[in-house]
């Protein structure tokens, strides 16, 4: 009996069944499925520290939506190609991200596949005049690629709605800063609201001081949704509130799609 059939033999008998069972169980935990009033969101995690992942969003018909790439999805840093589709299953845009800003070709479409836009990127600024194109294929002039999320009224609205709504709260600290995210529809409702996921590492009374903010903003007025290319999108929202003195004293929100 030869010494390599040795060796493939002893391998064989050292893996157990309970090897098997050890590497399923790491590879489901990093895979994460969440789902939302009108889609399905599946996170799959490269590495055990859950930084590198794609992210596929799907409608309730089990239609790709779009999918992007992370190379830090705690902090929300996209690498790579993102791209979205028509319910119809045509490609509704693509371009790729290098450290969360949009770098080199944008193209998108209409439902049919007809070219829509065209423009060239480097690290977020726009390094050739957009192209843009009727349904016709006849040329027009380009509306801004991006319309960010806004609260009706803007941001000064946000922290008088803020300072309205959290009055109760009691802040275990005399200055902190507590940052929320959450899902905004295509119609401009925000739910799934929720602490980042920094805060699990903070000590007790922070994370109980976010849970409170979330219960108290559960049903937040109808924001502006995000638009790319002139069509509403479903995104993520970022709200970052400052407590001082126990009381509202400034906030932020956003999150930067392009």
């Amino acid at each position: 009996m030869s010494s390599f059939y040795l060796i493939c033999l002893a391998g064989a008998l050292l893996a157990s069944p309970g090897d098997e069972t050890k590497k399923n169980r790491r590879l489901k935990n990093r895979f994460e499925r969440q789902e939302y009033l009108n889609s399905v969101q599946e996170i799959t995690y490269h590495d055990r520290w859950k930084k590198m992942a794609t992210v596929q969003t799907f409608d309730k018909a089990n239609r790709r939506l779009s999918e992007e790439h992370y190379r830090d999805y705690q902090q929300r840093i996209r690498h790579g190609r993102t791209r979205s589709w028509f319910p119809n299953g045509q490609l509704h845009w693509t371009c790729d991200f290098k450290d969360n800003q949009i770098n080199g070709p944008f193209f998108s479409y209409y439902e049919d596949g007809t070219l829509k836009r065209r423009e060239l990127y480097r690290l977020g600024q726009v390094r050739r005049k957009g192209e843009c194109f009727t349904a016709n294929g006849e040329p027009t002039p380009c509306q801004p690629l991006v319309q960010q999320a806004e609260f009706e009224g803007g941001p000064k609205k946000f922290v008088q709605f803020l300072k309205g709504r959290l009055r109760q709260i009691q802040s275990p600290e005399p200055s902190i800063f507590i940052t929320l995210e959450g899902t905004l529809s295509e119609s401009g409702i925000l739910y799934n609201l929720r602490p980042m996921s920094y805060l699990k590492n903070r000590p007790e009374s922070e994370q109980k001081l976010a849970s409170q903010l979330v219960e108290n903003l559960r049903d937040m007025p109808q924001w502006r949704p995000l638009v790319i290319d002139d069509q509403a999108t479903q995104s993520d929202l970022l709200i970052s509130i400052h407590l001082y003195g126990g009381r509202v004293y400034s906030a932020n929100y956003g999150y930067n799609t392009m």
